[in-house]
């Protein structure tokens, strides 16, 4: 592989980062090893603005592609488009692909044409899907689904197959946890246990065949949820009536497999797409959940989750039983 950059002055200090954070260092306009795959180019700032102008791959051009870069500064504010470096401490990455036709391949299709040189972040959601090793223990299908990565992806936002965003609820640092647990076990009163190790506690009872996948429609008015702390949570978050809730623990040593939450219901509108909130509250260390493509989930912070299209899995290799709250309704 060669890396040649055109710049309006000679960068100083760069590298390749790889998947599994491993920095390669090398020389601009000359081969160097390196193993077929994903590669974040990073270029530091060290004493010179420099506008970098076009980055080539053995010799090609990345063109466009150059927009997909972006830049931290030094107060760890990304800023795109930027195709330079200008504070101390600050740094521009891009990600690239040592096969060009994957690099283009993967760019178009997450974004459209006539974006780039926009903020690429104010429609997008960029995800890296990183290689995560996992105890033996257990499955093999399971252990070579975290393995394995697909790099980064460009998903536009709002639409059917975006992953996973995050879902920021106001003063969450004051939400008293144990609280409002207790006040979910008043109102999730349907159990259910799956597998040895999990147990579900939800709004709704689960359907008679034994599906433990969220029920469908009607809708649960906030006001009939039958508890004001419930009531403002779920307000919280944006939901203007709910079609469930559910309380999930998993304990430790304990997974769940591979699986998509895919069925025909009614409320098929207000569950496809990043809809469902999920937010481990207590106990995320150790716990690991992959949500397909999307990669390992931040699940510590409350999200908005897309578990219909993308296949996923949890492991618990922590010491504590862990609890997350799940949610579908009307956004």
């Amino acid at each position: 592989m060669k890396i040649s950059i055109t710049s309006s002055h000679p960068v100083q200090k760069y590298y390749l980062q790889a998947l599994d954070y491993k920095t390669i260092n090398f020389h601009l306009d000359k081969e160097f090893e390196v193993e077929t795959g994903w590669y974040e180019l990073k270029v530091e700032y060290v004493d010179t603005k420099i506008e970098i102008q076009d980055i080539k791959i053995n010799d090609t051009s990345i063109r466009e592609i150059i927009y997909t870069g972006y830049y931290t500064d030094m107060s760890g504010k990304i800023h795109q488009p930027a195709t330079a470096v200008w504070d101390e401490g600050g740094v521009f990455s891009i990600w690239l692909h040592t096969e060009l036709g994957i690099l283009f391949q993967r760019t178009v299709e997450g974004i459209s044409n006539g974006d780039y040189g926009k903020n690429l972040f104010e429609n997008y959601l960029l995800t890296v899907d990183r290689p995560l090793s996992i105890k033996d223990k257990w499955p093999a299908e399971i252990v070579s689904f975290f393995k394995n990565a697909h790099g980064p992806q460009w998903w536009r936002r709002n639409t059917d197959t975006t992953p996973w965003l995050k879902r920021p609820i106001p003063n969450l640092d004051s939400v008293d946890v144990d609280l409002l647990l207790s006040e979910l076990d008043k109102v999730c009163t349907q159990p259910n246990v799956p597998d040895e190790g999990r147990l579900i506690k939800a709004l709704k009872p689960h359907h008679p065949s034994g599906d433990c996948r969220f029920c469908d429609l009607p809708f649960v008015e906030l006001d009939d949820l039958g508890s004001d702390i419930v009531r403002d949570f779920v307000s919280s978050i944006g939901y203007k009536r709910v079609i469930d809730i559910n309380v999930q623990t998993l304990d430790p040593g304990k997974h769940i497999a591979i699986h998509n939450d895919e069925r025909k219901r009614d409320g098929d509108p207000y569950m496809r797409g990043c809809k469902m909130f999920y937010w481990t509250c207590k106990n995320p260390e150790g716990v690991h959940f992959k949500l397909g493509r999307g990669g390992v989930l931040p699940h510590n912070e409350p999200l908005l989750i897309n578990n219909i299209v993308h296949p996923h899995a949890v492991v618990n290799e922590g010491n504590q039983t862990r609890t997350s709250i799940l949610i579908y309704g009307e956004l």
